[in-house]
């Protein structure tokens, strides 16, 4: 039986490209959108790690603490709620698509379960959110419509 063939590698590797510096999200709705996201990604990558942990006592999908990082980011979103801020403008369609995810994605819905506190509290101004939404979009169609009348 022969040797398998050597394969040459360069003696140095390329320089990986330089790490992009991100700045921190300054606008509710880029700090919003993101916070959702990475609430769900959290909720999905413990999906994940639960999927493939095939002990059945989760041993090794609960190492990561997915729920307790994602939960932390619950109050931040409440703390960008424009109830939090006298005159401060509704939450955008984009910023309330990303909020409606979240409560779909919320770890207290799941199975039955109740919903922890923090996740109520996020309900709760969500809730008020998408009336504040449906409130500014009820205005705008009425000074549209009126005018419309006086043009």
């Amino acid at each position: 039986m022969s040797n398998p063939p050597v394969i040459q590698l360069d003696a140095h590797r390329p320089e990986p490209a330089p790490a992009m510096s991100r700045s921190a999200p300054t606008d509710r709705r880029t700090k919003t959108i993101a916070l959702c996201v990475q609430y769900c990604q959290l909720l999905g990558a413990m999906d994940a790690g639960f999927t493939a942990d095939p002990t059945g006592n989760c041993d090794f999908a609960s190492a990561g603490n997915h729920v307790r990082r994602a939960a932390r980011i619950l109050p931040k979103l409440v703390g960008l709620s424009p109830h939090m801020v006298t005159g401060a403008d509704p939450l955008t369609a984009e910023e309330l698509r990303a909020k409606a995810a979240v409560a779909q994605a919320l770890y207290g819905f799941r199975n039955g379960e109740e919903l922890e506190p923090s996740e109520r509290l996020f309900m709760r101004f969500f809730a008020g959110e998408v009336a504040g939404y449906l409130e500014a979009q009820a205005f705008e169609a009425m000074e549209a419509r009126h005018a419309a009348r006086n043009a």
